[in-house]
């Protein structure tokens, strides 16, 4: 069987078929040939035993003569039957497998000039058109994923170009007077270095976005005691707000690796704090069935529009760019988040209403 892989698809068929018709020859033939020795055999009974020694030295009786010429016979129609049926399963495999043949020639003709084209004209209800039709799907998932890649190169390009062109207009500004004041030399090294933090903070998020999870280093660890640790890392941030993060968390446990979950999860509780409004609060809660453990972090802030659910996810995408920036960040905060978490096999949803409230429920496998 591993010897018939070798051969083309047509040819390995024919083979096939013709094993499997030889066989059903081989046995019509020998049950026909046995059948007809034993209707037309003499019974003992028949012959004279006084005469039988005389016999043995004359012609066989006219019924062996029979027998013999019908084994003959049939042996020689399973031959010609044989042949006969293996050209026609040629032929047949042939006519049978030609949509398979034409689709693989217009798949040949699809190179980069023309890499999205789809699969048209088959429209039988068979395998081939299935496979055409699985072949369009992928197509069209290429084809979003290679558009989502562009977008993101373009967006990237931007991110970094802009920081860049604040330092080096500065310089430029500096450059042309002759006699610039000490002044003036703090207000460029300060506007270069929060550009240059700006521009670190976005190149050490799109290496947190690529950033594979080790399943070696996954462990158990308690969900209240790393909601404790992001909490502290956002005082400073929660302070300026007067904004009160509450960790209503106990006897919970989450399972993966540890490190990039904190990361996924402290994404989210900024946000929260960050998009929340003056002297309100967020609250972190989590419950846990057989199977799940699920973490809600809910915020009373300025809300996601709905029609903007569904992008929020996009590297750098914002929903109101001027106050976006205004506020800091790269715009990979949720990207990462997500990644993250689909890498622990979980899930990540959004509800919001504007001017309300937003709310983060996070699935995670317990194990």
């Amino acid at each position: 069987m591993i010897l018939l892989n070798k051969f083309p698809l047509r040819l390995r068929l024919t083979i096939l078929t013709t094993v499997v018709l030889t066989t059903i020859c081989v046995l019509l033939t020998t049950s026909s040939v046995f059948t007809a020795q034993k209707m037309y055999a003499v019974p003992a009974e028949d012959y004279n035993f006084n005469t039988t020694l005389s016999n043995l030295s004359k012609e066989p009786p006219a019924t062996d003569r029979i027998n013999n010429n019908f084994t003959y016979a049939s042996v020689a129609y399973m031959f010609i039957m044989i042949v006969l049926g293996t050209a026609a399963s040629y032929f047949v495999a042939g006519k049978t497998l030609k949509p398979v043949a034409d689709l693989t020639k217009r798949i040949e003709t699809i190179d980069e000039n023309k890499l999205f084209q789809r699969l048209e004209g088959f429209d039988t209800n068979d395998e081939v058109a299935r496979l055409a039709a699985s072949f369009n799907h992928m197509i069209l998932k290429l084809e979003k994923s290679f558009n989502h890649q562009k977008q993101f190169a373009a967006n990237a390009a931007h991110e970094l170009k802009t920081p860049l062109a604040g330092i080096i207009a500065n310089i430029e500004v500096l450059q042309l007077d002759k006699n610039p004041s000490v002044q003036e030399y703090k207000e460029v090294l300060d506007d270069t270095l929060t550009n240059a933090q700006r521009l670190s903070t976005l190149v050490y998020d799109l290496l947190k976005m690529n950033n594979a999870i080790n399943a070696d280093i996954c462990e158990s660890f308690d969900a209240k005691d790393m909601f404790e640790d992001i909490i502290l890392a956002l005082s400073e941030n929660s302070k300026v707000k007067n904004v009160l993060i509450k960790n209503n968390i106990s006897d919970i446990m989450l399972f993966g690796e540890k490190v990039l979950l904190q990361r996924a999860f402290f994404n989210l509780v900024q946000n929260a704090v960050k998009y929340n409004k003056l002297n309100e609060e967020v609250v972190v809660t989590a419950a846990q069935n057989d199977d799940f453990v699920t973490v809600n972090i809910k915020d009373n802030g300025i809300g996601i529009p709905e029609e903007e659910l569904e992008s929020i996810f996009e590297p750098f995408y914002r929903i109101d760019t001027s106050r976006s920036r205004e506020l800091g960040g790269s715009g990979l905060g949720l990207s990462i988040a997500k990644t993250i978490i689909e890498k622990h096999n979980g899930e990540i949803l959004f509800e919001s209403e504007v001017d309300v409230f937003t709310k983060v429920t996070v699935i995670l496998p317990k194990n």
